[in-house]
């Protein structure tokens, strides 16, 4: 009688590790997935800004060049160079949109240290979005601003 009334706690207390230890196996697969996808938002968001001809001085506030994929844009050829990036567009798990902000062109801001005579500037934002909940794997939408100096002619 003694030895079942020990197997019994014995096994309740295996059962009850064992559902511990898969809360916590959910949890970190959750953790490890959201790192994945703000990586893989930022990477197509620096891979945007860190190429000139993604940010075209073109159109008015509001003109839009997006990846495939994307909606009410004004182009739809935004060139991403990157083999696993470009891939990842073609699957549809990320995509990019930069859209010109604010006045056509502006002085550009005095801590640019720039002669203000000589350049004007434009301002985007990069919108770099990262989606692959039907897998299970995350959501992630990264913002950033870009400033691009135009000298005046």
């Amino acid at each position: 009688m003694i030895s079942l009334i020990f197997l019994i706690a014995i096994t309740l207390l295996t059962v009850s590790s064992m559902r511990s230890s898969n809360i916590n196996l959910r949890m970190a697969q959750n953790e490890e997935s959201r790192v994945a996808a703000d990586q893989a938002a930022q990477a197509l968001a620096d891979a945007i800004v860190s190429k000139p001809e993604s940010t075209p001085v073109v159109g008015i506030s509001g003109y839009t060049v997006c990846t495939f994929g994307e909606y009410d844009c004004d182009r739809y050829d935004l060139a991403v160079t990157d083999s696993m990036l470009a891939t990842a567009i073609d699957s549809n798990y990320i995509s990019a949109r930069v859209e010109r902000t604010g006045t056509v062109f502006r002085p550009p801001p005095r801590i640019v240290e720039s002669s203000i005579d000589k350049f004007s500037s434009a301002s985007f934002r990069v919108t770099a979005t990262y989606d692959r909940t039907a897998d299970g794997l995350g959501y992630r939408q990264i913002s950033e601003g870009v400033l691009v100096l135009v000298p005046k002619q």
